[in-house]
């Protein structure tokens, strides 16, 4: 059996939060949208599960950003039609080992594969 996961979400007037059994605390606002809350959790998990590849292919960094855009579909259920991520990555060490790891925890981010599911998926990376 799978590695067990859980959180506690609180909603509170004017103050909404969600808690991981290791002490984690999110907080998020009244004017957030649920796929703000998606789109985040998918730079979340790409770039964990990027990190675990980068670190077994040694490969180093000094900055990684993410910018990921998504479209809603306009039929119900308005799942995504498309999502676009552009990675911003400063002080690598070697870019091609670095595309590499990326590619890899696109296959392995197991948000990315459930969103891919429903929508086309893009990436890029541009190195500064």
């Amino acid at each position: 059996m799978g590695e067990k996961k859980h959180i506690r979400a609180d909603f509170v007037s004017g103050h909404y939060q969600f808690s991981t059994d290791k002490g984690s605390s999110f907080e998020f606002g009244p004017e957030s949208a649920p796929y703000d809350y998606l789109l985040g959790a998918l730079s979340g998990c790409l770039f964990k599960t990027f990190e675990e590849v980068a670190v077994k292919m040694r490969i180093s960094w000094e900055h990684v950003s993410f910018e990921v855009n998504g479209t809603k579909r306009d039929a119900v259920p308005t799942t995504l039609e498309e999502v676009v991520i552009t990675v911003q990555a400063s002080g690598t060490d070697n870019q091609q080992k670095f595309l590499k790891a990326f590619e890899t925890a696109t296959r392995y981010c197991s948000i990315y594969q459930t969103i891919s599911q429903v929508s086309r998926m893009s990436w890029s990376v541009d190195f500064l």
